[in-house]
């Protein structure tokens, strides 16, 4: 997986969910979800536009490239693995801090921890 932040990967994941469930996904709702401010996510999707992961168009449509598919793809899968792995740690996290421990975790370990047998 190429070396992104996990707020890149948060927000390409972010995307690929609002994708499976509205038409048009645009900036407005991914601040909603993600709960920072439109502004910030702008900036955001300028990066990621930039490194070739999303496309938005002119009205504000935003739309995931075929990389920018894969990449969030993988990066759920991972979270959805630690999400389920985490737990047997014994620690005493809430949904939220699982979910957002899970994704630190799943964008900051190298891509060889999720090829071994099991994983």
């Amino acid at each position: 997986m190429e070396q992104l932040s996990e707020a890149h990967l948060r927000y390409l994941m972010t995307i690929y969910d609002l994708a499976h469930t509205m038409l048009d996904v645009r900036a407005a709702e991914v601040a909603k979800v993600l709960q920072i401010t439109k502004p910030s996510v702008t900036k955001m999707l300028g990066v990621l536009m930039d490194k070739g992961f999303l496309v938005r168009e002119r009205y504000g449509k935003i739309y995931l490239t075929d990389s920018g598919f894969l990449l969030a793809k993988e990066f759920k899968k991972r979270v959805a693995l630690l999400q389920t792995l985490i737990p047997k740690m014994g620690l005493a996290l809430s949904e939220e801090e699982l979910s957002l421990t899970a994704g630190l975790l799943a964008a900051s370990l190298p891509e060889h921890a999720f090829s071994a047998p099991g994983a």
